[in-house]
């Protein structure tokens, strides 16, 4: 079963898979310039790993509230959920982006974009409160 996870940005994506649900691994970043662009490229991309499930990150405020991009990432999951027909769940994304810079940092791995990363620590929180 492979899980696909999306970093959402209004210009770019950053996706991640678990191809066996435990573990993540960062795929790509694709750069957009249209919410019909962003779409396309999903259900490619979901068609090509076979995903059976889309984890999207919610971007939430520090506080745990929503904010105005909150409320766009829950439309766009809903759009998600009915165009590629797989669940679509939404994970809290708090700090991602500060997690995958430390991870990448740690790690040396420059080939990979923090996006794609954003990602991995998306999908990884997700796998870990499954376990």
């Amino acid at each position: 079963m492979s899980i696909l996870a999306i970093d959402w940005g209004e210009r770019r994506l950053g996706f991640a898979v678990s191809p066996d649900g435990r573990w993540a691994f960062p795929l790509r970043t694709y750069d957009v310039r249209s919410f019909p662009q962003a779409i396309a490229v999903i259900q490619s991309v979901v068609a090509e790993e076979k995903a059976e499930r889309i984890i999207l990150g919610l971007p939430l405020g520090l506080a745990g509230k929503d904010t105005p991009q909150t409320s766009r990432v829950r439309e766009v999951a809903a759009d998600l959920a009915n165009v590629c027909a797989v669940p679509v769940e939404l994970v809290d994304e708090r700090m991602t982006s500060a997690r995958a810079q430390r991870d990448l940092r740690a790690a040396e791995k420059h080939a990979v974009p923090d996006d794609a990363y954003a990602a991995v620590a998306i999908l990884q929180t997700f796998l870990d409160k499954r376990a």
